[in-house]
């Protein structure tokens, strides 16, 4: 058990390391927050996942992307989550082995966060190419193609999470490589919503004008709609990378080399926000789905109501 000796208002000695209070209590609140979170980023992940699966209606192009985006969400829960929490809970006992944890849970969340940036790309292109270029939507975005590009997502992270996990201590090298599928991630996103914005917007102005025949019409609602989601749901991603990314930079430059006390509680910080986003992912799947919301919550009632068939 831990030994602890109060040294002055703010700080706390733990087996001979002096850390700050501050810090501790932060790191308590995320783990509650991720225990709490943990279980419902699995089960509304996996039943978004089942619900895709087994509607026939919800099987097109665009939602079978988002159920490959919600697979590294799921893995979140399974893996990255679990790890955080026993890594922050064997740090505030003082134990050896929250070093461990630390390390496997890092890698863990480098290469689910850039195969998430990948798959949120994929997205974003199928909005893309069906909304701005409709006559080659069939020849591109066909079964093949998107199996070869999930299989590319995962390669891809998995490939440069390690050697990136391996370079972590080496300042400015650990920043360029971190960094650059967030990059690329945010230019392509960015100039894809820029570009898909006037394209509604010309569509838009087209059917007021009666313009287009009634069966585009619907086939641009439907379009339109499913590129709100994504909107809503890059800009989820986006609110949730900002700790992480000012987290990557400050490490980066060496903020914390004289402020060691910060980087236990503003990493933990970082890395609990970009795992909540695979908890908000679901919720907004079902917020604008409405189909999968009632699957989802129908079958989220029947688990914890069980239908008595007796």
């Amino acid at each position: 058990m831990a030994n602890f000796s109060v040294s002055n208002l703010t700080n706390l000695t733990m087996n001979g390391e002096e850390k700050d209070v501050f810090s501790l209590v932060f790191i308590s609140i995320t783990i509650i927050v991720n225990t709490i979170a943990c279980p419902f980023t699995i089960g509304l992940n996996a039943l978004v996942i089942i619900a895709i699966k087994k509607r026939r209606r919800l099987q097109n192009n665009g939602n079978i992307m988002l159920a490959c985006l919600a697979v590294t969400d799921v893995l979140t829960g399974l893996t990255s989550q679990p790890l955080f929490i026993l890594c922050k809970t064997a740090y505030l006992l003082g134990s050896d082995i929250a070093r461990v944890f630390y390390l496997i849970h890092e890698l863990c969340i480098i290469v689910l966060s850039y195969s998430s940036a990948l798959h949120l790309m994929m997205v974003v292109g199928e909005k893309m190419i069906a909304i701005k270029y409709p006559f080659w939507y069939p020849s591109v975005m066909t079964t093949r193609n998107m199996k070869i590009g999930v299989l590319f997502c995962w390669v891809y992270s998995s490939s440069f999470g390690l050697p990136t996990h391996l370079i972590r201590g080496s300042g400015a090298l650990y920043f360029i490589s971190a960094s650059h599928i967030a990059f690329a991630c945010v230019v392509f996103v960015s100039s894809s919503n820029v570009i898909l914005y006037f394209e509604t917007r010309r569509h838009q102005k087209m059917i007021k004008a009666q313009q287009l025949p009634q069966e585009q019409v619907e086939t641009f609602l439907k379009q339109n709609k499913a590129f709100k989601t994504t909107v809503i749901v890059v800009g989820a991603v986006g609110i949730c990378l900002v700790p992480g990314i000012l987290y990557t930079v400050m490490f980066a430059i060496g903020f914390f080399q004289e402020r060691k006390f910060l980087l236990g509680s503003i990493g933990a910080m970082a890395h609990t926000f970009v795992m909540i986003n695979s908890l908000l992912n679901p919720l907004i799947y079902c917020w604008r789905q409405e189909e999968i919301r009632k699957f989802v919550f129908r079958t989220s009632m029947q688990v914890v109501y069980p239908i008595n068939e007796s």
